[in-house]
């Protein structure tokens, strides 16, 4: 390394400069010889390390992946289940390979490792519609998320919990309103429909909670309530299920009481929801440019309009631009969005019999002023045994819920189609009620700022009352074969009502 230091000194340079010259040359020695001492050190710590890595039956685990943990740094092993790389020698050497559990080494020169394969996984049992199998037995396509999986992602429903949590499950947030349910697909779309909702009923899943088919909207499910999902995705849906599955299905298990001493739990979160992005949208220059273009280019008067059409800026606009307003609706809307959720259960039993308890409140405003939403749901169920042989059980859910959602789920829309060329607020402080005043969309258009300014004079509120009760007997008629009863009660209510008062914004 070279290093080049040049000092430029007149005439009246004092000693003092000559001595801190010196001092600056000590320093930067100093600076050199530390540098290259902690390299000679990091050089004589890192070792080179080979492994070989074995399966329980002593045979090689091809292209394994090693990793020296808290970094990225990391090799992949050869066919022959040996690796080689450099790492520091009191680094730890994370070893994995697919289907197997992975294992943390010290580092040392020479490593051997034997890997334990994953067959906890194929012991699982799970639900397929018709009973239950060994995840080892089963040859349909089957996902299964356990309640775990749910949990790391709080949400109004289900269907915004299994969002990237299972392959070839397709998941679209198409409503920007509180509580909205989304859209799930796992078959595709397969019919033309001319609304969302009939698009819905012929080509999204059939839910099947406990046993018993689900209709209506899955807010009225408290994901806190599931145990697991199990997703099935092929031909074997519509075998079980009939034509109803053949947009696949979601057998919905929910939580029930457990063997031992009353256990009471307790669960609640608190989160802030903010947009990610706002659209892209014109300034007011930017908009006036674009008008004077469409005026002057409109297809359906040019060339006689001679640039004059419904296009060109209005004497309001050309007030607004000649006073450097420029509004951005979308800063004068949007809000940040709270959600709260409180859950109390309590569950226990004996080996004959089994019950859980649980209460639950979500609550979820919007990033629309004055849109919300709220659930209340209640959950009750009993397992009895009745000698060796009967098992009889009851499982109740019951919720309430409140929704105002104020503008609908059409307010992004509407904010980017108002000009920038308008102020918000008159002079006096009011409400500029019409800002498209002049325009041809005059008639139709009222402030989005009245979602504020006349809460009380918008109102969009539904109410929603739902109990969904399933009663089942089962008997063992011998090993192996069990004849089981299901019996459904499913009521549900809805009562809407909306209000919009003059001069507020639809």
């Amino acid at each position: 390394m070279f290093m080049k230091v040049s000092f430029f000194e007149n005439e009246r340079s004092s000693t003092l400069d000559r001595l801190s010259v010196k001092n600056l040359l000590a320093v930067t020695f100093s600076a050199l010889l530390t540098i290259f001492c902690s390299f000679s050190v990091f050089a004589q710590n890192t070792i080179r390390v080979k492994g070989h890595v074995t399966n329980e039956s002593g045979q090689p685990v091809p292209k394994v992946s090693v990793v020296l943990k808290g970094t990225s740094n990391g090799v992949t092993g050869n066919d022959n289940g040996d690796f080689e790389m450099s790492a520091p020698s009191n680094g730890t050497l994370v070893i994995s390979s697919v289907g197997y559990g992975s294992k943390e080494v010290a580092v040392q020169q020479s490593v051997s490792v034997t890997l334990g394969s994953l067959t906890a996984n194929l012991n699982e049992v799970i639900v397929v519609g018709y009973g239950t199998q060994r995840k080892r037995d089963v040859t349909g396509a089957v996902a299964s998320v356990s309640a775990a999986t749910l949990k790391e992602v709080p949400a109004p429903n289900l269907i915004a919990q299994l969002k990237g949590r299972t392959a070839g499950v397709d998941i679209v947030s198409n409503g920007s309103t509180p509580g909205s349910s989304g859209q799930i697909r796992i078959r595709g779309n397969r019919t033309l429909t001319t609304s969302q909702g009939a698009s819905d009923a012929l080509d999204g899943p059939l839910l099947v909670v406990d046993g018993i088919p689900y209709g209506g909207s899955i807010n009225d499910l408290n994901p806190e309530d599931i145990a697991s999902v199990e997703i099935l995705k092929d031909a074997s849906a519509t075998a079980i299920y009939g034509s109803r599955g053949a947009g696949g299905v979601l057998l919905i298990s929910t939580k029930r009481g457990r063997v031992g001493k009353a256990v009471i739990s307790y669960d609640a979160y608190y989160g802030i929801t903010s947009i990610m992005a706002k659209y892209k949208v014109f300034n007011g220059p930017e908009y006036a440019q674009f008008k004077s273009d469409a005026a002057a280019y409109n297809r359906t008067q040019w060339p006689t309009s001679a640039g004059t059409s419904s296009y060109v800026l209005t004497q309001a606009e050309k007030d607004a631009l000649a006073a450097g307003i420029s509004t951005d609706w979308q800063d004068l809307i949007y809000q940040h969005g709270y959600t709260t959720s409180h859950q109390i259960g309590i569950s226990g039993g004996t080996e004959g019999t089994q019950y859980g308890l649980s209460a639950g409140y979500y609550r979820e405003t919007g990033l629309i002023p004055n849109q919300k939403f709220e659930r209340y749901t209640l959950r009750t169920t009993i397992d009895h045994k009745i000698g060796n042989r009967v098992k009889i059980g009851l499982n109740t859910i019951n919720a309430l819920s409140y929704s105002n959602t104020p503008g609908g789920g059409g307010v992004p829309s509407g904010l980017v189609r108002l000009t920038p060329l308008a102020a918000p607020y008159n002079a006096d402080g009011t409400v500029n009620l019409r800002p498209a005043v002049g325009s041809i969309d005059d008639p139709f258009t009222v402030s989005p700022l009245t979602l504020i300014t006349k809460a009380s004079s918008i109102l969009a509120r539904n109410r929603r009352i739902r109990t969904f009760n399933s009663l089942y007997g089962e008997v063992q008629i011998m090993k192996g074969l069990r004849y089981r009863l299901n019996i459904g009660l499913d009521f549900r209510q809805d009562n809407g009502n909306g209000y919009n008062g003059p001069n507020t914004y639809t």
